[in-house]
This record gives structure tokens, sequence and C-alpha cells, in this order.
């Protein structure tokens, strides 16, 4: 099979910018400048004793110095003895909208030159696009037949002493954030997109590369090399060399685009959609079935036990249909949108998928299930799986272990991409890679990982995101597109940052899809619930208030008349807010501003009201934040809880058993130092008729800890307590059945080992 029939069975789309421009001659060496909209940012083309080259300016900065250009084919190397054919202009001003992001309405306004340069018969085209907010250029190959691309001899060629933000090449993006100084730079190979600083701060550049897996044809991620000078110079990730080093090109051929976003302030940064822009409008014509949401999401804090012969963290753990009822039922009752069913779906003997979506329907609740790329397993997003799973209802799949950048690997994400559009299915990637702005061709793709996230919290997979790093990610990967860190853990025992810190996570990070990392038994005893409970995952403003890499940010996102703020911090330090930046309308605003306590594991809630002359004030901890809602309707609070519960504190207490002051329990206290059986709680409960009811402890823990409960005086019978709370302020919920009798009950809680602390009680009729 030739590699043109291949790229046609997988789906390659072809899709280009086209104009009818006029054309007209070049002598050779000259050099040709193309402005943007504004006349702000400039792009040279030059072509210099046969080689060719570009430079890009910003006012009277240079941005980018003479930097090279050019590929070599099996056909033509075209590095040097080129000269021009012809050159063409068009420019363009329109708007768009994908569902979700971080704006309402995209606006793409730019400017194209098309030059056309030859070497003997052999002709190659450059594609060359200027914007207000960056320039971004490809290569594009006529003809009819195949080739082969040996090399790309692109260079981003930065000024001397730039320096920047990015990590080492890895294939899932799941690099830890660093700076690198200039002479570093000169040294290192990094991942993009890439963050440079120029001039000292004056001006910030984020090179990237755009319409990755959706080109005519395909291509391979690229990485950046550094030189002397902090000069950049592309080649294929590493990934590409599993298939041979060379680039299969069936013509006409185009490369993905070289992009760099350019601004003179991180918020113009924050904001841009060059990397959309640079994309082939919408296949999907009716894009009402998209959209983006909140999921409740088992498999960051349910790493169940009990799974013979799987190593600890990568077990299956989603396995039973009855608790994925649960976090359906949650999700209902926190006007949520999703669930996310993880990896062991297939495993259910208790019920489907099918069953579960039909359950979750009656509940308004969109089901996602994940899937992998091997295809000939059960999970795998083959078309004949995708079919079955669609029939079944599910809205979307949760695509992981995609990590292959390579030709091949892009083809896969492509196709399945395209097929999700045509089934009517949403998808986002997970351990692929970084977003090129493939979401404006198909916006069901609505997001992807390439972040070190939450997942890595969990012990057996360091490192851990730190401050520095996670302050560094709303500069750098999340202007790109939606980013799925499922964020704000909380019952990780390896805690770096606040719960201010993972709250502020909600605002500050940009997801279509939002899985928040945590148990449902965590959340239904956080105060920050209540806001998660509010926050959007779509948004029609956003404007950052401050912030600098590494260091903190202040994030405001506006959903209608609302306003979002989120703040993350590395250092300590107090931040204001002047709500006069917010363009609020007149009249009274409530202020909920959610923030760190006394310690990094309490949060507090203060509510106020403002006006657009208001002034917030917030001191955040090392490692903290903060969120914040302004708004006129909206009130945040906890969905309304069935249960009737009983404080351990008013229970009755034996032995060593003792009341212990407790910030983030309720009533302020809890129950604890009944170890060894050395103490126990014991709870009166009454019911009014005898049968089967749930019961709910809430209690604190750092590891298992199972108690046994002794109801009416019974034998003990030891509750299976898998799951600690990740620390003795945070209170998880575990929830049992016990037979009552009509009337009073006594329910009392030993522990034969190491003890937990306990909270409270909680009883509810089946």
């Amino acid at each position: 099979m030739s590699f043109k029939k291949a790229v046609s069975f997988i789906m390659v789309l072809v899709i280009m910018f086209t104009s009818v421009p006029s054309v007209f001659a070049i002598d050779p060496g000259t050099q040709y400048a193309t402005a943007s909209p504004n006349g702000s940012l400039t792009a040279t083309m030059y072509l210099e004793g046969g080689e060719l080259f570009y430079t890009v300016t910003k006012g009277s900065a240079t941005i980018v110095e003479k930097s090279r250009l050019g590929l070599k084919t099996t056909a033509a190397d075209f590095y040097s003895g080129m000269s021009f054919v012809s050159t063409s202009t068009s420019s363009w001003n329109n708007s768009y909208s994908i569902p979700g992001g971080k704006k309402s309405v995209n606006t793409d306004n730019g400017v194209q030159r098309e030059y056309v340069v030859s070497k003997g018969s052999a002709q190659l085209k450059i594609y060359m696009r200027v914007y207000n907010d960056g320039f971004a250029f490809r290569y594009y190959i006529p003809g009819p037949g195949e080739t082969f691309i040996d090399k790309e001899y692109t260079e981003y060629n930065l000024p001397n002493g730039t320096g920047g933000w990015g990590y080492p090449p890895v294939n899932t993006y799941e690099g830890t954030w660093q700076y690198y100084g200039s002479s570093t730079l000169d040294a290192s190979t990094v991942t993009m997109p890439f963050l440079a600083s120029i001039n000292n701060n004056a001006y910030w550049t984020l090179l990237t590369e755009a319409n990755v897996y959706n080109a005519d044809g395909t291509y391979c991620p690229s990485i950046l090399t550094g030189s002397s000078g902090q000069n950049m110079k592309f080649s294929c990730a590493a990934d590409q060399a599993q298939f041979g080093t060379q680039i299969q090109a069936a013509l006409p051929f185009q490369t993905p685009y070289r992009s760099v976003i350019v601004t003179d302030n991180l918020n113009d940064l924050v904001n841009s959609t060059l990397v959309q822009n640079l994309n082939p409008a919408s296949k999907i014509a009716d894009t009402s079935w998209i959209k983006p949401g909140v999921a409740a999401w088992s498999w960051w804090s349910e790493d169940y036990y009990g799974d013979p012969g799987v190593p600890e963290g990568y077990r299956e753990v989603p396995y039973t249909y009855a608790r994925q009822k649960d976090y359906v039922d949650f999700a209902a009752s926190m006007g949520w949108e999703y669930v996310t069913v993880d990896a062991g779906w297939v495993k259910w003997t208790d019920g489907t998928v099918a069953d579960l979506v039909t359950y979750a329907a009656t509940k308004g609740i969109g089901i996602f299930i994940w899937a992998s790329p091997y295809v000939h397993t059960p999970y795998g997003a083959s078309r004949m799986n995708l079919r079955k799973w669609a029939s079944w209802g599910i809205k979307g799949v949760k695509v992981d272990m995609t990590a292959n950048d390579s030709q091949v690997g892009m083809s896969f994400l492509e196709s399945t991409a395209d097929y999700c559009a045509e089934l009517k299915l949403m998808v986002f990637f997970h351990n692929a890679t970084k977003p090129g702005g493939e979401e404006r061709t198909w916006p069901n793709i609505i997001g992807s990982e390439a972040v070190l996230g939450s997942e890595r919290y969990k012990l057996y997979w360091p490192p851990a995101p730190t401050a520095v790093h996670n302050t560094t990610l709303p500069f750098t990967r999340n202007v790109l597109g939606s980013m799925d860190y499922t964020s704000v853990a909380l019952s990780n025992t390896n805690k770096n940052t606040t719960q201010g810190h993972q709250l502020g996570m909600s605002v500050v990070f940009e997801s279509k899809i939002s899985n928040y990392a945590d148990s449902i038994d965590i959340y239904g005893n956080w105060k920050g619930t209540e806001l998660l409970r509010v926050v959007p995952a779509s948004w029609d403003e956003t404007k950052l208030l401050d912030g600098f890499p590494g260091s903190h940010v202040v994030m405001a996102r506006r959903s209608g008349a609302d306003w979002y703020i989120g703040a993350m911090t590395d250092a300590a330090r107090t931040i204001s807010i002047p709500l006069s930046s917010l363009n609020l309308a007149s009249g009274n605003y409530t202020a909920y501003v959610y923030k760190d306590g006394a310690s990094s594991e309490i949060l507090t809630k203060t509510t106020s009201t403002v006006t657009s002359a208001s002034t917030l004030t917030i001191p955040l901890l090392q490692t903290g934040g903060a969120a914040v809602l302004i708004s006129k309707t909206t009130v945040p609070s906890m969905p309304a809880d069935p249960y009737t519960y009983y404080e351990a504190e008013s229970a009755t207490l034996a032995g060593t058993a003792n009341v212990v002051s407790c910030v983030n329990c309720s009533n302020g206290n809890k129950v604890g130092n009944m170890g060894s059986n050395a103490g126990s709680v014991q709870f009166n409960v009454t019911v009014p008729a005898a049968g089967t009811y749930k019961v709910k402890l809430n209690y604190l823990s750092t590891d298992e800890r199972m108690p046994n409960y002794s109801l009416n005086g019974g034998a003990n019978t030891l509750l299976k307590v898998k799951l600690d709370s990740g620390s003795w302020n945070v209170v998880r919920s575990h929830v049992t059945t016990m037979n009552l009798n009509a009337g009073s009950n006594t329910i009392k809680f030993s522990y034969p080992n190491w003890g937990a602390e306990i909270d409270k009680l909680g009883i509810l009729a089946t």
C-alpha cells in the first residue's frame, strides 16, 4: 500500500487556506516585509546567496533575529541554491466561536504572504502569517506523487540574553516547568511550548506549533535544540524514530504551522487564540451537542486494595457499577454535567455502562468512559468500539495512553477526533501531545492533558507538581487550550500546596472538561465544595489581573454577569484586587472569598458587599491561594444533605477516647485516641421504623485504619474502611448499611489497631 493510500485509510483531512491574490516576479536577494493588521509586528523574509532567512520585529525591538528556513526532501535540498519565483498577499478579519474555552468569541485577523521558491525544477512554498499577537509560517510542497522529508532547517534565533520557561522533551508532556537562563538554553533541548522573555520581560514569546494533527497529511510534533546565541533549531520528537527518521509525505503536503505568540504583556499572552486561528474552520456544522462541563471522577482518589497481581497505583479502580452510581448521584446534587468512568468498567459484574448511562440520564448526568489506543482490546478506541459505545448513549470518551509524538501517533489522534465527530462523541486525550488549536476544526475535542497534574500527587508516581510549576502553567501550557490538570486534590498525604491553592486552580486553570481529582466522600465534607458547585467550565471573558511565571497568578474569568477570580502563589504574599478592573455594573455585589486560613489545610470563607469601587485584599500563605466569586445573584452553597447526623463529641465516650478541636470538622470537634481498643465512641441513634439504613461514618486518618462496630450491643464487625482522608485535618466519609430497630439503637466504634478520628455519624433510610 502506498503511503498516500495509507493516509487516506486513516482519514487524514486535506484542508488548507487558499486565496487568489495578485502574483508578481521577485528578483533574487530582495527582502519582503509583511506587517500585522495594526502594524505592530513585522516579519521579513530574506533570500541571501540562495539561502532563505527571516526576521521578526515588534515596534523597534527585534523578536527573532535572522533565522534559517528550509526543508530537505528526497526531491530537493532547500537549504541553498534557491531562487524566488513569486509572492502574493492576502488578509482577513473574522470571528468565530468554539464551545467552551477562555472567551466566547475569538477574533481571527491576519495577513498572509505566500512565497514560492525554486531549486532547479523543484518548488517549495512558504506561507507566512502575521497577526497583532504573533506570527506563524508553514511549508507547502506542491505536486502529485510522494516524497520524504529528511530534515527541517527551521530556526528561532532569539536575541542574545534571552531566557525562558520549559522542560526537556517527554512525549506525555508531563514535565516540570523550569527556568532556563540564556547560557543553559544554548545547551538544552526543550519541548514546546517554550516561553521566552525578550529584553528583560519587555516582550513575551511563546514558541509552539499549530495545526499539527489535522494538517494536509501528517507530521511529527517538534522539539527545539539550543545552540550558541539562543538559536533554537527544530527537529522531530524522538518517537518519530520508531517509524524512521524521515517524514513520509503524500503530495501536495503541508507542515504544521511554526507559530510564535508575541506580546508586550502577559494578559495578551494568556488571552491569545493564535493557535486556534491557524487551524481550519469547524468541520461540525451543528455544535449544539458539544457541551463543556464539570465531571465527578473516581480514579485519582479511590485506588482500591484487593486486586491481586496488579501493582498499587495501576489497579483499575472504578470496578463496580454501584460505586459509579454514587458518583452520578453526587454530580447531580452538585449541578455538574458529567461523570468520567475511568479504566475498570469492562470488569463490572453488577451492571454495565449502558445501565449507568440509563440511570445517569434520569439524573441529568452524561457519561464519559475511558478508552485506549490499543484498538484490539475491550477498551480500544477502534471504529467498531466507538460505534458500540455511542449506541449506549455515552457523551464522550477519554482516550488515554496516546503518548506518541510521531507521524503515526498524530494520525491516530486525527482519525479518532474525526470519527468521534461523526458519532457525536466528545473526546479528550490523556498522555497525549500538546494541543495545537485543533479544537477549532473539531470542537468535539474538549480538552487534553499534556501537563504534569494532580495524578502525580499519587505517591507511586513522582514528581509531584509544585507551586512554581503550577504558577507557570497559565502562561505556557494553558495558553494553548483546555488543560485537564484534574485539579482540587485534598486527600493526598504528600501535600505541598494549600487548600486555597487547590481551590484557586478551579478558576485559574481553563478546562472544558473539569475532572476534579478528589473523592465525593471528601468533597461532601469540605467548605470549598460549595464554590465548586457553581464554577462553570466555559467562560465569556478572561483577564489576567496579576502574575509572573513561576511566582504567582491572579486570574479573573467572567461567566454571564458573574466574575470568578483564582489566585495561586509560590511565596507568601498579599494580593490587592481593584474591582474597577472587572467593569462591573453599578450597584452592590456580594464577594464570596475562599482563602488560606491559619495553616495550609484550613480554608476560610468571608462574605462582603462590594461595588466596582471596592478593592479586595487577600493574604496568601506560602504555596497558597484563593478563589473568589463576585455576583449579584449566584449564591454558593452545599447541596441539601438528607442524612440525620449525630456528633461524635456528643456521643458516649469510653476509655481513652477524648474530644479534640478540629477546625474542618462539623461543630469544630472530633473524637480520637481510640487505638488498640483502648477507647470507643457509642452513638445513640433513633429511627422511626425498623429496616435497612445507610450509615455514614465521617472520619480522619492518614492511612488505612479499619474500625470494629457493635450494633445494639452485639458482636464486633470489622468495617472495611479502605481509604484514608490524607490528613488529620481532612474529613472523609464511608457509607455502609445496617439493619436498625424501630426507636433507639446503639452503634459503638472502636479500633483494634491504630485508630482513626471520628467527626460524626449520619443515618438515612434506604
